[in-house]
Parts: C-alpha cells; structure tokens; sequence
C-alpha cells in the first residue's frame, strides 16, 4: 500500500480545517495550535491510511476528535481547580515546587540523549514556533519534523514515566 504524500494532503486541506476549528474555539491562536495536532495525527496514521480513501472526511474527523479532545481536558482542568481550596494550594505549594524542580531536571536531561535532529524540533516547538514554522526554520519537509518530534516525544514519555 503506497504511503501518502502528508505533506501535500495537509497542505491541501490546512485553511479549511484551521476554519472548522475557528468556528469552534473562537480563538485563531488556538485554532492553529489544534491544526497542527491534526497535522501531527495525521503523520502518525499515514502508515494506514489509504491515497484512494476519502482524506477529506478523515482529516475533518481528525479535528471534530481534537476538538473533543481539547474540551474534555479543559473541563478536567477547571473541576481540579475549582475542587483545589485556596488553603489546600498553598499547603502543597513546596512539595509541587520541590517536584516541578525534579522534573524540569528530569526533561532536562532526557533532552539532551535525543538524536541532534530531534533535539532541534523539541527546542524550537518549546520557543513558540509551529510545526510548519520549524520545518521552514530547519529546511526539513513538515512530514519530517512532525515525526522527528513524535518521536522525541515518545522517547520522553518512556523516560519520564515515573513522573506520572
């Protein structure tokens, strides 16, 4: 099964899924951040998908799923804040800080055995630049670097699990 062109499929269809996710959020910042999650999706399903299936539909599926997503985690959020009393914050305040500490060493260090290449993509998607931004910056296709950062990330979480 030939793999398919995500870069050019993407490309196709970015305006109108940055739209759709517009249309939702009401926030064109994190429209584009959504976009590009769709994006990232989409390179990590390209080994499945077929060039002769409907792409269209599956890229808006893609977005409706990290819209929902991204709404399920702000609604996970906000109840932990609300159920968070001012005296409980401040009485776990050192030890959040003492693990905050931790783990930014942690990250850290898990960084710097990523493969060069990786490493770039982590720290400039750190810096605030998308994805597309990154591979402009790097000279590298946008399929790439949304790989490259996949699995940087993979390799991170496997080695900060124990932070979970």
């Amino acid at each position: 099964m030939p793999e398919i062109a995500t870069d050019a499929v993407f490309a196709e269809y970015a305006p109108a899924l940055r739209a759709f996710l517009a249309a939702r959020c009401r926030d064109a910042e994190l429209a584009g951040e959504l976009t590009q999650e769709v994006a990232f999706r989409l390179v990590a399903a390209a080994p499945r998908l077929r060039a002769n299936g409907n792409l269209r539909a599956y890229l808006f599926q893609v977005a409706a799923n990290v819209w929902h997503d991204h709404v399920r985690r702000e609604v996970v959020r906000r109840a932990a804040h609300e159920r968070l009393g001012a005296e409980e914050r401040t009485g776990h305040a050192a030890d959040e800080m003492v693990l905050e500490r931790d783990l930014r060493a942690a990250v850290r260090r898990t960084l710097a055995t990523l493969p060069p290449a990786q490493q770039e993509v982590v720290r400039l998607r750190h810096d605030g630049l998308r994805f597309r931004e990154i591979a402009q910056r790097l000279g590298r296709p946008l399929g790439t670097v949304l790989t490259q950062m996949r699995a940087a990330l993979e390799r991170m979480a496997a080695a900060l699990e124990e932070y979970r």
